[in-house]
């Protein structure tokens, strides 16, 4: 699997006592600064993404005209993808009400950002609590967890084997061919969940994990 990277921010990111500031760590080892709780869960999806080599939070400055002013703006994440067919993304972060409400003073510096991105094939994309909030951040919460232990080998081995003769299965029937007595079955769990963050198998992250849900070991 690639590892997530970062690098580091164009400017300092700001402390507040309104909004939620800190840094996730990545996957990598690295970490990602963030400035409100919604900046931290977009970084949370990006690290949880197996397609995702590196983010940058606060990645550039630009400047435009408005209102007869120059005037800065920094978008809030951009992230690089391993795949030449996806484009670079640069996200701006706001809540839906924020943005609904402030919109006419914040078209201009989107209207900037985007044409500053197609000049280099990249995306713009704004995204609030709707597109962030899903139940793959949930999954992506849940599985962190996992990724994070040390690899229980010995069970992993037992789960892809008996999984390679399955075929398509879900984890309560895969647990239930691997081990009989139940005890064994709650010890493999962690190793289950842990193949499941790592990508092993083929599953719908867009869906609520469950113990019955479909899934397949990936060639």
């Amino acid at each position: 699997m690639k590892r997530l990277v970062s690098s580091a921010p164009v400017r300092k990111l700001k402390n507040s006592r309104r909004a939620l500031t800190g840094k996730v760590n990545l996957e990598a080892g690295g970490v990602a600064g963030f400035e409100s709780s919604l900046e931290r869960d977009l970084l949370i999806v990006l690290d949880a993404n197996p397609q995702v080599l590196r983010v940058q939070e606060q990645p550039f400055t630009l400047t435009h005209v408005h209102g007869g002013r120059v005037r800065r703006y920094t978008p809030d994440v951009l992230a690089e993808f391993d795949r030449d067919e996806i484009p670079t993304v640069v996200y701006e972060v706001k809540p839906h009400e924020v943005l609904k409400e402030d919109w006419q003073e914040l078209r201009p510096r989107f209207k900037a950002a985007v044409a500053y991105c197609r000049r280099r094939d990249w995306q713009f994309k704004i995204v609030t609590e709707r597109h962030i909030r899903t139940p793959y951040l949930q999954n992506a919460k849940f599985l962190r967890r996992y990724r994070a232990m040390d690899t229980l080998y010995v069970r992993q081995a037992q789960l892809r084997y008996t999984a390679s003769a399955l075929g398509p299965t879900t984890p309560e029937a895969l647990l239930a061919a691997a081990y009989w007595p139940e005890e064994e079955r709650a010890l493999a769990i962690p190793a289950l969940w842990q193949m499941v963050a790592r990508g092993d198998f083929d599953i719908d992250l867009n869906k609520p994990l469950s113990m019955r849900m479909p899934m397949q070991l990936r060639e």
